[in-house]
């Protein structure tokens, strides 16, 4: 019964968003941490990965939602902005940082509501 649970399409582009989310957060770290070294390249996950699981989900074929995958890769678009060819910028982390943040929560919040939803049901209880 769980299994149906969990392969619904719903289910799996919320896992998508967490794991992507944990990535990014990695990445944004890694900037953070990179602030100052001479040549660092921002990173973050694959641009294109929001606009792919999007079309997944809108597909509704749940296959195709669990055949997007986030990595982290070099921001191409990231300009040096020191003189040390460093092309991570405070600012622009902090707010990512804050965004992520931000739909992080907000994706564990549907999966705890759904979670809550199940275990209603499994009690007896209406919610």
């Amino acid at each position: 019964m769980l299994e149906a649970i969990y392969a619904r399409e719903s289910y799996t582009a919320l896992k998508k968003t967490l794991d992507a989310s944990v990535l990014r957060h990695q990445a944004i770290a890694s900037n953070l941490a990179n602030l100052e070294t001479p040549h660092y390249k921002r990173i973050d996950i694959n641009p294109d990965f929001e606009k792919r699981l999007q079309k997944a989900v809108a597909s509704g074929d749940v296959n195709q939602i669990a055949r997007v995958n986030s990595s982290i890769q070099v921001d191409q678009g990231a300009v040096p902005d020191a003189l040390n060819g460093n092309t991570v910028k405070l600012e622009d982390e902090l707010l990512s940082l804050q965004r992520n943040t931000m739909t992080h929560s907000f994706a564990l919040q549907v999966l705890g509501r759904s979670l809550n939803k199940i275990k209603s049901a499994i009690k007896g209880r209406v919610s």
